[in-house]
């Protein structure tokens, strides 16, 4: 299923509920449901974040196929940011020695199965995979 959201915080609650519609209407349990919406949330905070000069709304594409939930998030007119590339994050340092900066995103590469972005033409999509069991 796919659906456009407004580029704002706000939306993340509409978010929510519409990707739990598709993941409650496949049966899927907690143990996918989270890390699904934790990287959607991680994504979507980033793109109303670091694109606010784009004034576009992004859409979500949820997809489950044999247990195994794809998620699409596409915006337009925006700079490029390849979500996929690794992050230097020092996890054992204490949180007064760590960089600011990245660890969501080195969280969200270790939870999904797969992580793929996709830049041409100032369109930005992120695709990424969860699998159940």
């Amino acid at each position: 299923m796919r659906k456009k959201f407004a580029r704002d915080f706000d939306s993340l609650s509409a978010i929510y509920e519409f990707t739990e519609g598709v993941l409650a209407a496949h049966d899927l349990g907690e143990a996918v449901r989270f890390p699904v919406h934790l990287a959607m949330e991680e994504l979507f905070t980033n793109m109303v974040k670091y694109n606010h000069d784009s004034d576009g709304e992004i859409e979500v594409d949820v997809a489950v196929d044999a247990g195994v939930v794809t998620v699409t998030l596409t915006e337009h007119d925006v700079d490029e940011f390849d979500v996929t590339r690794p992050r230097e994050i020092d996890t054992s340092a204490s949180l007064g020695e760590r960089t600011p900066g990245g660890l969501g995103l080195h969280l969200l590469q270790n939870i999904v199965d797969n992580l793929d972005y996709e830049y041409r033409d100032r369109r930005s999509r992120v695709i990424f995979t969860k699998e159940s069991g």
